[in-house]
């Protein structure tokens, strides 16, 4: 009973998670003037919830009429939300950052810039975070606080 009790919570949070995205991401593209307005247009999406729901949310998210009598959240407010997103997808997904990412640019004839990059990263897979490849270069991005002097000799000495 305790863990259904759980899950019945976990899905009333995810709900009302995804009940606050769709509220800002319609806020930032319609104007609405009413919470009745925000109930509908909720429905539309398949959200359904009420006037005092709505109320309730958007005393939460902070968001409040602006001069002209629209809903529309505050910078401060959309920041927070984009933030707390991105926040989310750094966690949930299998992400990394990289504070020291050094970039570099390489010309080759045409056709051998995949060949280099392949290489490049076979070699150097510890260090090359990611290649850009176009016909005649290669865009390299390389974790900095990893680098090797074997490496930056890749990029060295060429002119001798």
């Amino acid at each position: 009973m305790e863990a259904n009790i759980h899950s019945n919570n976990n899905e009333r949070l995810l709900e009302k998670k995804k009940r606050h995205q769709a509220i800002h991401l319609l806020l930032g593209e319609m104007d609405l003037r009413t919470h009745e307005d925000i109930v509908l247009e909720l429905q539309k999406q398949g959200i359904k919830t009420s006037q005092s729901t709505v109320h309730r949310d958007l005393e939460h998210l902070g968001i409040k009429k602006n001069n002209d009598g629209y809903f529309k959240p505050s910078h401060d407010v959309q920041k927070k939300f984009h933030l707390d997103i991105l926040y989310d997808l750094l966690i949930s997904s299998d992400s990394s950052t990289s504070s020291n990412v050094q970039t570099y640019f390489i010309k080759t004839e045409k056709g051998k810039a995949q060949q280099i990059a392949f290489h490049l990263e076979q070699a150097f897979n510890d260090i090359v975070l990611k290649t850009i490849i176009d016909l005649d270069s290669v865009l390299v991005f390389a974790d900095g606080d990893e680098a090797t002097d074997e490496f930056l000799e890749v990029f060295e000495g060429e002119d001798e």
